[in-house]
């Protein structure tokens, strides 16, 4: 995939499932939520955070929809064939896309500067991360948002 200006691209582990973004991410963070550790199937999630009209992805997704709160609504999009975890869009943040950090292909933008829900992180990790990146107990505004 080709991009133009700054930007970049990325893909799953299959690579059936392939985008590109343009410009930089709003924000890069670390979730340690139960639910994101189930679907990374490791102690957290890292999203990327990009406008959503800043991504286009090409290629089968399935989507896994939940209600978090009872109320908003969260997809979870996943390869078809392979099922990586690609993307989040969240009702309660229309206008963004969540990119899992290890589908991008540049690595050097993943640089989270903040973690939620710490108080529901693996015990092994409890202050065990940089102490660049801020450790929220919960969700608060303005952080993936």
């Amino acid at each position: 995939m080709a991009i133009s200006g700054k930007g970049g691209t990325g893909h799953c582990l299959c690579g059936a499932v392939q985008y590109r973004y343009e410009g930089e991410p709003s924000s890069v963070g670390i979730c340690q939520c139960s639910r994101c550790q189930r679907q990374s199937g490791s102690s957290f999630l890292i999203g990327v955070i990009f406008p959503k009209e800043a991504v286009t992805i090409e290629g089968a997704l399935s989507t896994y929809e939940a209600k978090i709160d009872g109320e908003n609504r969260l997809w979870r999009h996943f390869c078809a064939k392979c099922g990586s975890a690609v993307s989040i869009t969240l009702d309660r943040y229309p206008d963004i896309r969540s990119m899992m950090g290890g589908t991008l292909d540049n690595k050097d933008i993943v640089n989270p500067t903040f973690s939620i829900w710490c108080s529901e992180g693996q015990s092994w990790l409890n202050g065990k991360l940089p102490k660049e990146i801020a450790c929220f107990p919960d969700y608060p505004e303005g952080t993936f948002g």
